[in-house]
């Protein structure tokens, strides 16, 4: 166990404890935003676990710090995190700097995406109601503050508006992965095939990553993992797991406008846009 400390342009510090001098690849657990990716990383994180391996989930720790993701996937100091033998998660947004990495490019990744259209739908209920806001630290409010706007602008618009308002950026995230996506060594996730078969979806993650996970340990996280509203509740954390929500949720014409701005991020990850 050893700890490893980075300071970014910005002049904020990070700390992380991670395993030092074990060998072999390290291991990175990746998901765009309201695709599943806080399932995917407490299976990850759990699956970690059962196989003595260390767990760093960096994107929440930045977050929590009031980090912007702008401000560290772009830091040409972020390579210095991987360590083999380490799993690394938490990465909602493409950590650019890490492609610079041998250990990056030559490890095993999984990357869960989902129909851009209903991640949106999603994120609009979460950053209305439901999304946690970091309190400020003694260095920063910037996250903070961006969430407190992303919950205003949210319960302003509506979930049209707000969809519309979003998709740009929502595109913009999903073609930045682009440059990992269809890589030999990243195991690409859909939501759609998964969310009714977490059973799966854990044997998938664990064989990827050359894990083992007994009947046992595959019960006991599907105690947790495997659940499935009977009714939507706007304001839960999990509102609805059902696949075409957008359809529900967005006007026929918002639908249409979105499979515009969305096209090539769609066509990245082989969704159709039928409205």
């Amino acid at each position: 166990m050893g700890q490893v400390t980075i300071g970014l342009r910005n002049g904020r510090r990070a700390v992380f404890e991670v395993d030092l001098g074990l060998d072999g690849p390290a291991y990175i657990v990746l998901g765009v935003r309201k695709s599943g990716s806080t399932l995917l990383n407490r299976l990850a994180a759990e699956l970690a676990r059962i196989n003595h391996r260390k767990f760093i989930d960096i994107g929440d720790s930045f977050f929590r710090q009031n980090v912007l993701a702008i401000d560290w996937q772009f830091d040409p100091v972020l390579p210095e995190i991987l360590h083999p033998g380490n799993v690394y998660g938490g990465f909602r947004d493409m950590p650019f700097t890490l492609l610079s990495s041998r250990l990056f490019e030559c490890s095993p990744k999984v990357l869960i995406v989902r129909d851009p259209r209903d991640a949106l739908v999603s994120e609009y209920f979460s950053n209305a109601y439901s999304h946690p806001i970091p309190e400020q630290t003694a260095e920063s409010s910037d996250t903070k503050v961006l969430m407190e706007r992303h919950r205003r602008e949210a319960l302003k618009n509506g979930p049209d508006g707000y969809v519309l308002e979003r998709a740009g950026e929502m595109a913009r995230t999903i073609t930045e992965f682009a440059a990992i996506a269809k890589a030999s060594t990243t195991l690409l996730l859909k939501y759609e095939d998964y969310i009714f078969n977490k059973r799966q979806l854990i044997c998938k993650i664990a064989q990827h990553f050359g894990w083992t996970v007994d009947e046992s340990a595959t019960v006991d996280m599907l105690r947790w993992a495997d659940i499935r509203p009977e009714t939507e509740d706007p304001r839960a954390f999990i509102r609805k797991v059902t696949p075409g929500d957008h359809r529900e949720k967005l006007q026929p014409a918002t639908i249409v406008r979105l499979n515009t701005v969305l096209l090539r991020a769609m066509r990245l990850l082989d969704y159709p846009t039928d409205s």
